[in-house]
C-alpha cells in the first residue's frame, strides 16, 4: 500500500489569518467548502478543541443535516496533524476500494485557506443506520488499521522515538518520572523486538460505527492522531481505556488496563511477558500527548499526570 503526502504547506509558515479572523469571513469559507461538495452549506464553528487542533467547522445543508466537517490549521503543529490525516484518509480510502473491513469518511477536499492547509470530509457519524460494531467486526477493522504502514514505516526505532518525545517535553517533575519510566521499562523488554504496526490514535466507541444492515465493514473516523511504528495492540487497548472512561470511571483506569492486557492482547503476537509493558507504553504515549499539547500546568484539564502518570509510575 502507497501512503501520499500532501506537501503544498511550508510547515514554517503560518497561515494568515486568525481564529477571530476565521469568524468574521463564515461565508467566504462556506462558499468554498460548498463548491467542494457541490451544494450549499452553512458553517457553524465546533465547540474549543485542543490547541492542536486548529478550528473546525461543521457544514450543514439545507435539511440541517451535517454533511461536512473541516480542519483549518493555523500554525506548523495543527498543519502537520491535518495533512497526515488527509494522508490517511486517503490510503484508507484505497484498501476501501480493495474491500478491506475498514472504511473512513470520504477525503472531499484539501486545499489551502489564507495560506494554512483546509482538509474538508464527510461528517464522522454515518448516513446510514449504525450500530456499535461487534467484537469481531472491531477486531477486523483494528488489524486493517495495523496494516496501514509501509515497510520504511517501521525501519525505525521505536524505542528511540518515544525517548526522542519525552525529551522534547517541558522539564518537569512528572516529565522526568516518565522518563525514568520508560527507561525501567527499555531495560526490561526489547522495546523495538515487539510486533509494530499503524494505531489510529483516537480508537473508541464514539469513533466507529458499523452498518445496522450488516456487512461487517466498520466506519472509523477522528483519523487525526494516526501513528505509525506503534506497538501492535494499541487499538484495542485505547478501546479498552475508553471503554472505562466512558462509563464514568476516571481514577485508577489506567491500572485496570494494565492488569487486563493479558486477556486484551490475546487476539495479538505479542508475548505473555510483554503484554502488561505495551498496555504501559500505550499510556506513556497518551501521558506525552496531553503534556505536549495541553500542558501539565492546565490542571485539572490536564489527566496525564492526574490518573495516567500514577499507574506507570508504578513499574
Amino acid at each position: 500500500m502507497t501512503r501520499t503526502t500532501a506537501g503544498f504547506v511550508d510547515p514554517e509558515s503560518g497561515p494568515g489569518l486568525t481564529a477571530d479572523d476565521a469568524v468574521g469571513v463564515m461565508d467566504e469559507l462556506a462558499a468554498l467548502i460548498g463548491d467542494a461538495l457541490g451544494r450549499p452549506v452553512r458553517l457553524v464553528l465546533g465547540s474549543a478543541a485542543p490547541p492542536a487542533d486548529g478550528p473546525v467547522f461543521h457544514a450543514y445543508d439545507g435539511s440541517g443535516a451535517v454533511v461536512a466537517v473541516a480542519r483549518w490549521a493555523l500554525d506548523p503543529v495543527s498543519a502537520q496533524l491535518l495533512l497526515a490525516e488527509a494522508a490517511v484518509l486517503a490510503a484508507v480510502g484505497e484498501v476501501a476500494e480493495l474491500g478491506s473491513p475498514l472504511v473512513a469518511p470520504r477525503l472531499v477536499a484539501l486545499t489551502t485557506w489564507h495560506g494554512g492547509p483546509l482538509l474538508v470530509e464527510e461528517a464522522g457519524p454515518p448516513p446510514y443506520a449504525s450500530r456499535p460494531p461487534t467484537r469481531e467486526e472491531r477486531r477486523a477493522a483494528e488489524l486493517a488499521v495495523a496494516r496501514l504502514v509501509t515497510p520504511a514505516d517501521l525501519d525505525r526505532s521505536y524505542a528511540a522515538e518515544l525517548r526522542t518525545a519525552l525529551a522534547r517535553l517541558e522539564p518537569s517533575s512528572v516529565t522526568e518520572r516518565l522518563a525514568a519510566t520508560f527507561e525501567l521499562l527499555a531495560e526490561r523488554h526489547d522495546l523495538d523486538a515487539l510486533p509494530r504496526g499503524a494505531w489510529h490514535g483516537n480508537w473508541s466507541p464514539t469513533t466507529i460505527a458499523a452498518a445496522a444492515a450488516g456487512g461487517g465493514r466498520v466506519l472509523a473516523w477522528g483519523w487525526e492522531r494516526f501513528a505509525v511504528n506503534r506497538p501492535l495492540g494499541f487499538d484495542t487497548l485505547h478501546f479498552r481505556l475508553a471503554q472505562l472512561r466512558l462509563r464514568g470511571r476516571s481514577a485508577g483506569v489506567g491500572a485496570v488496563l494494565v492488569r487486563e492486557a493479558a486477556e486484551l492482547l490475546t487476539e495479538w503476537p505479542v508475548r505473555p511477558e510483554d503484554r502488561e509493558c505495551v498496555a504501559r507504553l500505550l499510556l506513556l504515549e497518551l501521558a506525552v500527548r496531553e503534556l505536549r499539547e495541553v500542558g501539565e500546568r492546565q490542571a485539572p484539564v490536564s489527566w496525564a499526570a492526574d490518573w495516567l502518570a500514577p499507574t506507570l509510575f508504578s513499574v
